[in-house]
């Protein structure tokens, strides 16, 4: 899973994959962000390791007119009911009203599923996904896929046919074109760096360069707690002193920038201020989500008594 993974990475930031068995697209213009293929990835293999055959979620983003970008997704959970996928839609409400905090101009635009293929099974998990979304989006992704070369991600819009003076809702396949931001590529430059070393532990070069940092920090750390020990032991007069030694102390700390000047501590004092400000502002906000809770359920235990007062 991990190779297939890295391969939808390194080709999502070059190319824009058409899916296979695509129909003519009727104009709907859709962008698919790494974010929710990494997602896919991990959900699948979390799901694989309980023993789970599929993962299924749900695809947020934003849509103005036929432009759709699914910027990212979450995990659903589902119960096996006769072969289908019945969703738990509580669970569904309560995580779309988190992201709404978060996010709130992205909405439901579909769902996701793993596996090689849509079956029949599947209309029926699209059927509960069309309370949130009349016309949803279906992302297959395919992650046991052994073919390195194409990107085994699939996207297929909803089609209604008549049959039988009823109405049936099939699925049709449309192209989509990767879209990445800053953030993304740095996370995919990440993943698809991922070098195996010692045992099972896997590190990329980021980590190598973050970890080339710290070493340094904690020996610089090191040097100047030796220094002040030596210092403090001279002016105790516990250790003899060394004029030489002194003298370029003296040099080293001279290098250093003046932190007392006044345009420094207007700064300082600034940024700290600042500092409290956020945090203090963080405590309001608390309280008045408190308060807002307290409010809503003084207001539904006050109608419930009116109500039982008429009756």
């Amino acid at each position: 899973l991990r190779v297939s993974v890295q391969t939808i990475f390194l080709m999502s930031t070059k190319i824009e994959k058409k899916s296979a068995k695509v129909e003519e697209n009727i104009g709907l213009d859709v962008l698919l962000h790494p974010l929710v293929i990494l997602n896919i990835g991990d959900h699948h293999t979390r799901s694989k390791a309980y023993g789970h055959k599929r993962a299924i979620g749900v695809l947020l983003g934003e849509q103005k007119g036929r432009k759709v970008e699914i910027h990212t997704s979450y995990e659903l959970m589902f119960d096996i009911v006769d072969g289908a996928a019945k969703i738990d839609p509580a669970f569904l409400i309560e995580k779309r009203d988190q992201m709404a905090q978060v996010f709130p101009t992205y909405e439901i635009l579909g769902w996701y599923t793993t596996g090689s293929d849509l079956t029949e099974k599947d209309r029926a998990t699209h059927q509960q996904i069309m309370e949130w979304n009349e016309s949803p989006l279906v992302l297959l992704v395919d992650c046991e896929s052994t073919n390195t070369r194409d990107l085994p991600v699939f996207l297929f819009e909803t089609l209604f046919q008549l049959t039988d003076d009823a109405q049936v809702v099939t699925f049709g396949a449309i192209n989509y074109r990767m879209e990445s931001e800053e953030s993304e590529r740095v996370c995919v430059d990440h993943i698809t760096h991922l070098e195996a070393t010692t045992g099972d532990f896997v590190q990329s070069k980021l980590l190598k360069q973050l970890s080339s940092f710290r070493v340094a920090i904690t020996m610089l750390q090191q040097r100047i707690g030796l220094i002040a020990s030596y210092l403090e032991k001279v002016k105790k007069g516990e250790h003899e002193k060394d004029h030489n030694l002194l003298r370029a102390i003296l040099s080293l700390c001279h290098k250093l920038p003046a932190m007392d000047s006044e345009k420094f501590n207007n700064a300082y004092t600034t940024e700290f201020q600042d500092a409290l400000l956020i945090a203090h502002l963080g405590t309001l906000t608390k309280g008045c989500n408190v308060l807002n809770e307290l409010i809503e359920k003084f207001n539904f235990t006050y109608e419930r008594r009116r109500y039982r007062g008429y009756f």
